[in-house]
C-alpha cells in the first residue's frame, strides 16, 4: 500500500511535464511576400532564439533549427498554387514538430509581424512586436519588390538568341587593290547563334557574357571589269578585258565572337564590346557576264586562313542593332605583295 502514493506522484510528474511541453509554444506570425501568403509558425522550444532581420519562411525556419532539406520542402509546398490544405508539418534537427499554417492572399490583412509565447492560452507580458517599417527596412522592401518585379518580367538578356547580320564590308586601303572595291556592292552576311551568361542581374544594369558560333560571308565586289586571279603563287587584281556585270571575291568564315554586353533597364538600351576569332572555310571568285552567263572559280586566292579582330554592338533591347567589325590581322598572307596590309572591316545591322 505504501507504493500507491509513489505511483500517483510519478503520474502527476509525467502529466505536468507533458502539460508544460504543450503549453510552452512559440508562435511567429508574418507575411511572406515570396509565397504571397500570411504565415504562422508554431514551435515548442525551451530555449530562446533570435528572429532574422528579414522575416520570410526560409529565414524563420532556419532560425528555429530546421535543416535545408526540410526548409526546401516547406517552401515548395507553401508556394504551390494548388495547395488545398493550409497546414504543413516539418521536423527540426532535434526531432521537434514544426507546424506552419498558411492563409490565402485574400486573408492577408494589414497586420504586424509578431513573436509570442503561448502559455496557458494567455499572452505573456514579454510579447515582442517586430515591424519592418520601424527598423528602417524600407530600402530592403524596395529591393525585394524590384527583384520580384524583374523576375516576373524576365531578364534583360535572354539565355540564347539567333541573329542575322546584314551590312557592308571593305578593306582598309593598304595597297592599290583596296581602291578597286565597290563599297556599296561589297556586302556582309552572317547567321549567328549566341548564348548569354548572366554575370550581373542588377536593378538598373545587367551584364552578360555573350558567345557562340556564326557562319559569315564577306563579298568583296570589284569595280568595273576588274577581277581577282592567281598568277603562280601570287594573287593579282587586273582588268578582265571583257565587259562584266559583276565580279566579286567571296570569303566564307566560321567565327566565334565573344562580347561583354551591358543592358540598361530604364532606357531599354544595350551596348556590347568584345572580339572574335575566325577560320576560313572556303573561297571563290564569281563572274557574271553581260549576257547573263555566270562563272564560279574556287580557290584560296592567298587569303589568310585565320582571322581575329574587334567587334562592337549597340541598340535597343529589342529590334535592330548596329554592329561594327574590324580585323586586326591582314586579309591576305604576308607573301602576297599585290595585296599587302589589307584589313577587312564590316558595318551594318543585326536583325
Amino acid at each position: 500500500m505504501k507504493k500507491l502514493p509513489l505511483v500517483f506522484l510519478l503520474i502527476i510528474i509525467t502529466l505536468s511535464a507533458k502539460a508544460n511541453f504543450k503549453l510552452d509554444t512559440t508562435i511567429v506570425e508574418f507575411t511572406d511576400k515570396g509565397v504571397k501568403k500570411r504565415v504562422t509558425v508554431y514551435t515548442s522550444s525551451k530555449r530562446d532564439f533570435d528572429l532574422p532581420k528579414t522575416l520570410d519562411l526560409e529565414n524563420v525556419l532556419k532560425s528555429v533549427g530546421v535543416d535545408s532539406l526540410e526548409r526546401k520542402k516547406a517552401i515548395i509546398l507553401a508556394g504551390s498554387n494548388g495547395l488545398k490544405q493550409d497546414t504543413i508539418l516539418v521536423l527540426a534537427r532535434d526531432g521537434r514538430d514544426i507546424k506552419i499554417v498558411l492563409r490565402a492572399p485574400k486573408e492577408m490583412v494589414a497586420r504586424q509581424d509578431t513573436l509570442r509565447k503561448d502559455i496557458d492560452n494567455h499572452w505573456s507580458h514579454e510579447n515582442r512586436v517586430y515591424e519592418e517599417e520601424d527598423r528602417g527596412d524600407d530600402s530592403d522592401d524596395e529591393n525585394r519588390e524590384a527583384k520580384k518585379k524583374k523576375s516576373d518580367s524576365g531578364r534583360f538578356f535572354s539565355r540564347s538568341d539567333f541573329g542575322l547580320y546584314v551590312g557592308l564590308n571593305n578593306w582598309a586601303k593598304g595597297s592599290t587593290a583596296g581602291s578597286l572595291l565597290n563599297t556599296w556592292g561589297s556586302r556582309y552576311f552572317a547567321f549567328s547563334f549566341h548564348k548569354n551568361i548572366i554575370l550581373v542581374n542588377g536593378k538598373q544594369v545587367d551584364l552578360a557574357l555573350t558567345y557562340g558560333p556564326e557562319v559569315a560571308w564577306s563579298n568583296f565586289m570589284l569595280e568595273e571589269n576588274n577581277v581577282v586571279q592567281m598568277q603562280g603563287k601570287q594573287v593579282v587584281f587586273k582588268d578582265f578585258g571583257q565587259n562584266l556585270s559583276k565580279s566579286k571575291l567571296v570569303v566564307p568564315m566560321l567565327n566565334l565572337p565573344m562580347m561583354l554586353n551591358l543592358g540598361f533597364e530604364e532606357a531599354k538600351f544595350r551596348i556590347g564590346l568584345g572580339g572574335y576569332i575566325g577560320y576560313r572555310i572556303g573561297g571563290y571568285s564569281k563572274l557574271k557576264y553581260d549576257g547573263g552567263k555566270k562563272e564560279k572559280i574556287k580557290g584560296s586566292y592567298g587569303l589568310e586562313d585565320f582571322r581575329y579582330g574587334l567587334t562592337a554592338e549597340l541598340g535597343k533591347r529589342k529590334g535592330a542593332t548596329l554592329f561594327v567589325r574590324y580585323d586586326l590581322n591582314q586579309a591576305f598572307k604576308v607573301e602576297q605583295t599585290n595585296a599587302k596590309d589589307l584589313q577587312a572591316w564590316s558595318i551594318g545591322l543585326r536583325l
